[in-house]
């Protein structure tokens, strides 16, 4: 049984949006991030390597802070490889990032 999303009304509100944007089924919702209740994770849903993390801490409106991971490089200890980091100041430049990075 797979536990209930608890996070803040802000991400609950962001996952909303998404569903609305993106085409079901091409993304699923990464929680590596339990205990913060204002991050979240998109990842590709054929390739789950590719994940966007989401933070709304501290941010406004359609403000979030993003982190872009990619499967690790071979050999490698570590459980991702960054792929960049940046704020965006609009829901539409998030949705717009989470496309490409994810090839959706």
């Amino acid at each position: 049984m797979k536990t209930p999303l608890i996070k803040d009304a802000a991400i609950s509100r962001l996952l909303d949006r998404l569903n609305e944007h993106l085409e079901p089924g091409t993304f699923d919702i990464v929680d590596h991030w339990e205990a913060d209740l204002c991050a979240i994770g998109i990842a590709r849903t054929d390739k789950p390597g590719l994940l966007v993390y989401i933070s709304t801490f501290g941010h406004y409106d359609d403000t979030f802070f993003i982190s872009l991971e990619l499967p690790p490089a071979a050999g490698s200890d570590l459980p991702y490889a960054p792929a960049g980091e940046q704020e965006t100041k609009t829901f539409k430049e998030l949705l717009e990032m989470i496309q490409k990075h994810l090839n959706l």
